[in-house]
């Protein structure tokens, strides 16, 4: 016991001082003295929780100033935050992943990288770099010209760095890395699958390569809490560990020759994946185990889990304010605490392989929760029996997997045959994903942020109360806390019905925000968020982003340069991140179009000028651009340059017109009018202009859209909406919702039909 709560406590100081960078650094050392030196003032039966806590602390400590002095100098954040561009010489640290794709479709990656030389100066420092169109490996030296920016909070890089020009590869790594680095490549090329998402979802399981996982699947994946199957965790080392060591028991290796194959096989291993948070918490967990069987000593799951923990966070104390390595101990810790109690509960109903697997699956995602309610919308409805259904294909896919792997330098003819088979079990997953993903309310309405953190931790408690506690009053207060908050839960959406003006609906996919005379627009869908224009006031788009929650912006369309459109655009990105920004190319000189460029550049978005070629996707949305070209020679001022765009969904297309005019609308009739010819999806519409009665009727009665939305403020000079553009609209059958009347409006669907609501005046 000792043990877990010396690693929680440690988690926790630590994880207060990662994330602030108001602290001075030396604090958590200094507090693990204190802490330590107080044992002394204990009796002696009860030094062992200050003692262990106090000596992780200092180590931590010792090991967080020191890494930050090597790895994230003071001249080197000064150097980033100066955003300077340089000759640099880096090595890749680790295996690059995709972080996101472009939108012309083509992936974006990201990897850590050691500063080895900057401008013929050997310099040391780590950041992270982030790049596309170059194949970088573990261990590689690259040169490259490139700038630097930022690293923001919470990170343990000192910058963020992005290629101008070429990245050139002066030095392959060498030894072991660049012999897994092969190994994993020639796997990776010669499995094949029953289907392309099957396929690559071996290669996930067995060695955690996704990166050719389609973005429709991956999106799927996450909605319905699959995606830890793909992420190395401690069943994967579990299993290929335990095939080890029972290939040495059968060849009668003695203990030592057992724990040595066997810790060789996991180093192996962790080498072969790649060092992530998740896999180094499952291999320091796997190898105490091996050496507590090794010396003797009766193995407790738990004391590993803490030992595992202690250790990580001494070698990296950054990994305190990783959710990777969060989640991958949560979960671990509600399977070793409370699946046993909880299979035994359930035996009695149910078969025990089916107890077993369920309570696995519930015990898990109820520890995860205080960190998974930080990263998605609500409580993922369909996760528990999609887990349910799903499990029972990792051990064999990942067991099948790992075979091809090792016959890949020996036999690669056989590897394709063998991973075809594997896919027979992935391909379950896949169907499983696909299906609940697709079903209504895939995520459950509850609280948000702190709050449902809080809520959780209440749950977790009153869960283990009930199921572990052998007193009457501990189990009674369990179930009443149970109760509680599952009527609490459950009386959300219930409220939703009931109660007037119930804004934004849980299940929102578009909202128009209340700013005023201006436009800004939240499209949400499967955790991905787009917004097009930020209206003329900071702090109003500010606090509308703020209310739903958004802290990541995926995708930011500034239709062109009127104040009212991006005149809050700092608003927008105070505290938020954006990954890419979609501007017009109309040639505009006024102060508002130079002002928004410095801030996107200031924030290190990738800013891509619109043009019909374009398209990409946003959660279950495909969006396209429909107008300007790439120069806007078309267009006789910003208004007519505006951007427009198509997003569409198995469910409803929205089409956003900026404040495009009359003859831009008729530019676009035709192109629009044969993407919709292919849909029978309900249209909703962000009205042009404010609603001005600069309209095309033609264009709006070929639309005729089933909601208008207009974006304008009360009691504007300007007499928008126009009198014959809502006679207009009213022609084609159209519902008009309007910010000057109702508010701020959120859309989403509600079994299967369009439903809103608004904040009201």
């Amino acid at each position: 016991m000792s043990l877990s709560i010396a690693a929680l406590l440690l988690w926790g100081i630590l994880a207060i001082f990662t994330s602030n960078d108001d602290f001075p650094i030396w604090l958590p050392l200094a507090i693990g003295i204190i802490t330590f030196a107080l044992n002394f003032f204990l009796p002696e039966n009860k030094r062992a929780l200050l003692a262990l806590t106090g000596a992780a602390l200092i180590l931590a400590g010792i090991s967080l100033t020191l890494q930050n002095e090597l790895t994230k100098p003071d001249w080197l954040k000064q150097l980033a935050s100066s955003e300077t561009t340089s000759a640099l010489e880096l090595t890749v640290l680790n295996r690059p992943k995709v972080i996101y794709s472009d939108f012309a479709n083509k992936p974006v990656s990201g990897v850590a990288v050691a500063l080895e030389q900057l401008a013929d100066k050997s310099v040391s420092g780590r950041g992270y770099l982030i790049y596309s169109g170059a194949d970088l490996k573990r261990g590689q030296i690259i040169s490259m010209q490139g700038k630097f920016s930022e690293a923001g909070r919470n990170a343990r890089d000192a910058f963020l760095l992005k290629p101008i020009g070429p990245i050139e590869v002066i030095a392959e790594p060498s030894g072991q890395i660049e012999f897994f680095n092969s190994l994993r490549a020639n796997y990776v090329a010669s499995i094949s699958g029953i289907t392309p998402d099957a396929r690559v979802l071996v290669a996930g399981l067995a060695i955690g390569e996704i990166s050719e996982l389609s973005e429709n699947l991956e999106q799927q994946m996450r909605t319905v809490s699959l995606t830890h199957l793909v992420a190395v965790s401690g069943s994967n080392c579990a299993i290929v560990v335990g095939l080890v060591y029972l290939i040495a028991v059968r060849l009668r290796f003695g203990i030592a020759g057992r724990t040595i194959i066997s810790l060789t096989a996991l180093v192996g291993y962790i080498l072969l994946v790649g060092p992530d948070p998740s896999v180094l918490r499952a291999g320091v967990m796997t190898a105490a185990v091996i050496l507590m069987i090794a010396l003797g000593r009766r193995t407790w799951a738990i004391n590993a889990l803490a030992i595992a923990g202690i250790v990580l966070l001494i070698a990296d104390p950054w990994l305190a304010v990783d959710y990777g390595f969060g989640l991958s101990v949560l979960a671990t810790a509600g399977i070793l605490v409370l699946a046993p109690a909880m299979a035994e509960k359930l035996a009695s109903k149910m078969p025990m392989p089916l107890a077993l697997g369920l309570s696995v699956t519930m015990a898990a995602q109820l520890w995860c929760l205080p960190l998974l309610m930080q990263l998605q919308p609500g409580l993922p409805t369909y996760s528990v029996i999609a887990n349910l259904l799903a499990g029972p294909m990792v051990a064999p896919v990942t067991v099948i997997g790992m075979i091809a792997v090792i016959l890949t330098p020996i036999a690669p003819w056989a590897v394709g045959l063998i991973s075809w088979i594997a896919s027979l079990g992935t391909f379950v997953i896949e169907l499983v994903a696909i299906f609940f993903a697709e079903l209504p309310i895939a995520y459950f309405p509850w609280a948000t942020g702190l709050l449902a953190s809080g809520i959780s931790l209440l749950l977790i408690l009153a869960v283990s109360a009930w199921i572990k506690s052998e007193r009457i009053v501990f189990k009674q207060a369990g179930i009443a806390g149970v109760v509680i908050i599952a009527v609490a839960t459950l009386s959300v959406p219930a409220a939703s019905e009931v109660l007037p003006k119930s804004w934004p609906i849980p299940q929102w996919q578009l909202v128009a925000c209340d700013i005023g005379q201006g436009d800004a627009l939240v499209i949400r869908s499967l955790g991905r968020v787009a917004v097009i224009d930020v209206g003329p006031d900071e702090k109003l788009v500010d606090y509308c982003l703020s209310e739903l929650g958004i802290t990541s912006i995926d995708l930011l369309v500034l239709t062109h340069f009127d104040f009212d459109h991006v005149g809050g655009l700092r608003g927008a990105l105070s505290g938020r991140s954006v990954s890419t920004a979609i501007i017009s190319g109309f040639v505009d000189d006024r102060p508002a179009t130079k002002n928004s460029l410095e801030q996107l550049e200031q924030i290190g978005a990738e800013v891509v000028i619109a043009d019909p070629s374009i398209n990409g996707l946003l959660g279950e949305y495909s969006w396209r651009i429909l107008a300007p070209t790439k120069t806007a020679s078309e267009a006789k001022d910003s208004n007519d340059a505006s951007v427009v765009m198509l997003f569409s969904s198995n469910e409803v297309d929205m089409l956003f017109l900026g404040d495009l005019g009359s003859p831009g609308q008729e530019r676009v009739h035709s192109a629009l009018l044969q993407l919709r010819s292919k849909s029978s999806n309900p249209l909703i519409l962000k009205v042009s202009h404010h609603g001005s009665n600069d309209q095309s009727e033609s264009f709006h009665k070929a639309l005729s859209p089933e909601l208008s939305v207009i974006s304008v403020g009360e009691k504007n000079g300007y007499g928008h909406p126009g009198k014959s553009l809502l006679a207009l609209l009213e022609s084609t059958g159209s519902k008009v919702l309007r910010t000057d009347t109702q508010g701020a409006i959120a859309i989403g669907f509600d079994n299967g039909k369009l439903s809103w609501a608004s904040t009201g005046r």
